[in-house]
């Protein structure tokens, strides 16, 4: 299924920036190229050392980016779930759950990413929310969680390890739990996947139910489903 869930704003100065915003949204996608070239997960981490502070500049100069995260947690959260949210980066999607949500995890595997979202949950006075630096696969949670969601983690994962990725987001929920995913699209940028590998991955790690939504030009949002048995 394909659902365009949020488009272009037609106020006139919307219209006269579209293209500017448009242009630099396409040159940050594709910066994330830079990844695949990172050989192991502390040439990762070292990127992000110093790659933390203009993170969230970034993305706060594109509209897209927020109402597509917004929408995110719209489609997968309801108001007594427990959410993990992994590859969490600075925390914006975590903060976003946890007004949402009863409680959230967050998990990354930056330490320095980490910092950054702890300093947010501590200004923000979130006692629904933790946050923790792990990898995903050495993460083993003490219950099952109701959602589990992911915000343009997937492209730092070398492309043969994904599939271990969505398996272990399979693994952290309960039956009939939902994971959400939102990224850029792999006909945009190789570094992320295109609509058929998401479905692939998705599939074979157990999944369900799987949903795909184009968001602005150049984004997408994944939902699918743990099924009960």
């Amino acid at each position: 299924m394909n659902e365009t869930l949020v488009s272009e704003e037609n106020a006139p100065f919307r219209r006269l920036l579209r293209p500017v915003i448009k242009a630099l949204r396409l040159a940050y996608i594709q910066g994330t190229t830079v990844v695949k070239f990172l050989p192991s997960e502390k040439a990762i981490q070292l990127y992000y050392k110093y790659r933390r502070k203009s993170y969230d500049l970034q993305w706060s100069m594109d509209p897209g980016y927020r109402k597509g995260l917004t929408r995110l947690v719209e489609l997968t959260i309801q108001e007594e779930d427990r959410v993990l949210d992994v590859g969490c980066g600075t925390g914006s999607a975590t903060i976003m759950a946890a007004e949402r949500a009863r409680e959230v995890v967050g998990i990354d595997l930056s330490p320095h990413m980490i910092e950054l979202a702890a300093q947010k949950v501590e200004e923000k006075n979130l006692l629904n929310t933790s946050v923790a630096a792990t990898s995903v696969e050495g993460y083993h949670p003490d219950s099952p969680f109701d959602k589990v969601i992911s915000s343009f983690m997937i492209p730092h994962v070398k492309p043969a390890l994904r599939q271990s990725i969505y398996s272990c987001m399979y693994d952290f929920l309960k039956p009939g739990g939902l994971v959400g995913l939102f990224g850029s699209r792999g006909e945009v940028c190789d570094v992320y996947e295109t609509r058929e590998v998401i479905m692939e991955n998705l599939s074979n790690a157990g999944f369900r139910d799987i949903v795909i939504h184009d968001v602005y030009d150049i984004y997408r949002i994944a939902i699918a489903k743990k099924p009960l048995a």
